[in-house]
């Protein structure tokens, strides 16, 4: 559970998003995301058993920060002015080293394996919104960059079947979604701030339960039903499943993208969806199956799980290509 501590850096950490939010200076947004980087790393390590968590986010975020400070110490105005492709792309790797989008994820998804939950809650809402928010205001969306997100989705949505876990789904999920962050962030900053409000809702619910009931590795056993019940709706609702409000925000994104981007890359962004959207049915069919509900459930009655969570998939996708491509 979440001690005075960590309470009090996360009110902090709120209060210096904040702050960068009404700041209108690069030097402003930037010292506030360093403040906000180190508080949130000193609250990972401290209590915690395990310092490599906190030692090897440290060195990625420092290797990130190095590039973003030799830029910022240049002429940054006339860098924004003449929007260098060559620097926007320094910026787009300082990015990805930051949040550990692909190819630097892999040490993002071994360190979620290592951590607590509330140390993945921390990473994956407070380290992964304000570093967004912040390369926002300095970076331009290219067609490079389009298709870096892109592959990022591809490969993460197919990268989650291989050694599947729980703390891996949600490893990958942090990745994934951050492309979506991003998109939406370019599009639409208000619509931004408010999903950052209710995924730290849901994820903070999510991570309460598993944190509490020492979830690891698919050990649902000992879960109540009244509790399955709710942890299934905060699964549903952190994957995006229609219809739930977190669907409403992607499919206002899709609305966005139409009127940018071409149908066949927007078609393909959602098929990424649709698979990393699989890998949450086989875990909601882990959790029924292993949960107290299920067995007895299953005195009662058989029920088709696969053919459920198939069904299901395909009314998602016929519902997304039918509100969004025609």
């Amino acid at each position: 559970m979440l001690n005075k501590f960590q309470i009090s850096c996360l009110l902090m950490s709120t209060i210096l998003f904040i702050m960068m939010i009404n700041s209108s200076s690069i030097y402003t947004q930037w010292l506030s995301m360093e403040f906000t980087t180190m508080l949130l790393i000193s609250t990972i390590n401290i209590n915690s058993n395990n310092k490599i968590v906190s030692i090897l986010y440290f060195m990625y975020s420092s290797i990130s920060s190095l590039l973003l400070l030799i830029i910022i110490s240049m002429n940054f105005t006339q860098i924004l002015l003449i929007k260098n492709n060559i620097l926007n792309m320094i910026l787009t790797i300082s990015m990805f080293l930051k949040i550990g989008m692909f190819p630097f994820c892999f040490w993002m998804i071994y360190i979620y394996s290592m951590s607590s939950w509330i140390q993945i809650f921390i990473i994956s809402t407070f380290m992964k919104f304000i570093p967004i928010y912040f390369f926002s205001s300095i970076m331009f969306m290219t067609k490079n960059l389009f298709m870096l997100l892109i592959f990022n989705n591809i490969f993460i949505s197919i990268y989650t079947n291989l050694n599947f876990s729980t703390k891996k789904l949600f490893s990958c999920s942090s990745i994934f979604n951050s492309t979506f962050f991003i998109f939406i962030i370019q599009s639409n900053k208000n619509l931004y701030i408010f999903l950052f409000m209710i995924y730290i809702l849901i994820f903070l619910l999510i991570s309460l339960i598993m944190e509490f009931y020492n979830i690891n590795n698919l050990n649902f056993n000992n879960l109540p039903p009244k509790l399955f019940k709710l942890l299934l709706i905060l699964i549903f609702m952190y994957s995006s499943f229609p219809m739930f409000i977190t669907f409403m925000f992607k499919w206002q994104l899709i609305y966005f993208m139409n009127f940018y981007y071409s149908s066949n890359l927007i078609f393909l962004l959602l098929l990424t969806s649709m698979i990393m959207l699989w890998n949450y049915f086989i875990l909601t069919k882990i959790l029924i199956m292993k949960s107290n509900f299920y067995s007895n459930y299953m005195n009662k009655k058989k029920f088709y799980f696969n053919f459920y969570m198939l069904f299901i998939l395909l009314l998602y996708s016929i519902l997304f290509l039918m509100f969004n491509l025609i």
